[in-house]
């Protein structure tokens, strides 16, 4: 039906990790299809291994006007001369827009939700029936083509999958805490749970589960991850200040258990279907970014400012940060606990 389709989500990290779940899909309902992809530089490695796309178009938001002309250009000379049949535009913006525009006469949009967003952030209501996931929003946008949901999660192909030609995790069925992967970082203030509380943590889960601990993050979480390390009398590792999603997730991959606040690198640990602790403040569920058919526990406080803002900021607006001070270490102790009898039975 559809010869040449191309993907466009240009960020973030996260957001991408979860187009993961349609591409799949996409490419078992369309298997002998050229399925292309764009997205802006620093993610490239999400796609890196994944053979369910064709051509990885790697984007500059810097570009003028003129050198995206010029980067369209070279589109369509890769193809030929010809248009796509199908572009899937699941970013969505003025920017994706101008990209898409004049590639193809048929364009399927994700819906962004902007009117159930204004809602949750500025009146606190929820007018969404349930809590319906990013990855299963970006299936919907393909709703016109009636293609299924195959009931699997998302996927960050590493090199032994690419290898040996198939993603097909096999991880134990007996549950055992032996590593642990910490996450304390995240790009908005709002976002991140207090590091004082992450020694906190580490300490009671060094003295009852004697796991190894593996600190991670990229290169601006790592003055939070040094003053973890140094301040823990528990003994972790370090692996702050990583430049690749790859490495990281490789990190995240050889451990049994990741805590995190809520940020892309929850994502990379449900890709490989490592169990989540993910720790909410200023965000909310009903967003739909929870970890995507993982075992996962989000640990968070019920308060009348939650949540005030979509993505994150960089203060408190009402200048308590009750949404993470409130949180304590014994919260997310509890929220482990009852993960590890979950799986364990």
């Amino acid at each position: 039906m559809f010869k040449k389709i191309l993907i466009i989500r240009l960020s973030s990290m996260g957001d991408i990790v979860l187009t993961t779940f349609l591409t799949r899909i996409l490419r078992q309902a369309f298997p002998d299809s050229l399925i292309d992809f764009i997205l802006s530089s620093p993610y490239a490695e999400i796609y890196k291994f994944n053979k369910n796309i064709n051509n990885l178009l790697i984007y500059d938001k810097n570009l003028s006007r003129k050198q995206i002309k010029e980067f369209k250009s070279k589109i369509i000379e890769l193809n030929n001369g010809e248009k796509y049949d199908l572009i899937i535009d699941l970013q969505n913006n003025l920017r994706s827009h101008f990209l898409r525009n004049g590639l193809s006469y048929n364009i399927f949009k994700t819906k962004k939700y902007r009117l159930a967003k204004i809602a949750q952030v500025y009146f606190k209501k929820n007018i969404l029936k349930e809590i319906l996931p990013i990855p299963i929003r970006y299936l919907n946008t393909l709703t016109p083509l009636n293609i299924k949901d195959d009931g699997k999660g998302l996927e960050l192909w590493l090199e032994n999958d690419f290898n040996n030609n198939k993603y097909d995790l096999l991880r134990s069925k007996s549950f055992e805490l032996n590593s642990i992967a910490i996450a304390p970082g995240a790009y908005h203030f709002t976002k991140r749970w207090l590091p004082e509380k992450f020694v906190d943590l580490i300490d009671n889960i060094g003295n009852l589960y004697k796991p190894e601990i593996k600190l991670i993050g990229g290169i601006a979480d790592k003055p939070i991850c040094d003053y973890i390390e140094l301040n823990c009398k528990y003994k972790v590792q370090n692996f702050s200040n990583s430049h690749s999603i790859i490495e990281t997730t490789k990190i995240i991959d050889a451990c049994d258990l990741l805590i995190t606040n809520d940020t892309g690198v929850m994502h990379l640990a449900a890709a490989r279907q490592v169990p989540v602790i993910a720790i909410f403040g200023s965000s909310v569920q009903s967003f739909g970014f929870i970890p995507f058919r993982v075992p996962y526990r989000i640990v968070e406080k019920q308060l009348d400012c939650r949540p005030c803002s979509h993505i994150g900021r960089a203060y408190c607006p009402k200048k308590h940060f009750y949404c993470m001070k409130n949180i304590e270490p014994a919260d997310i102790l509890s929220a482990i606990d009852n993960l590890i009898n979950e799986l364990s039975s």
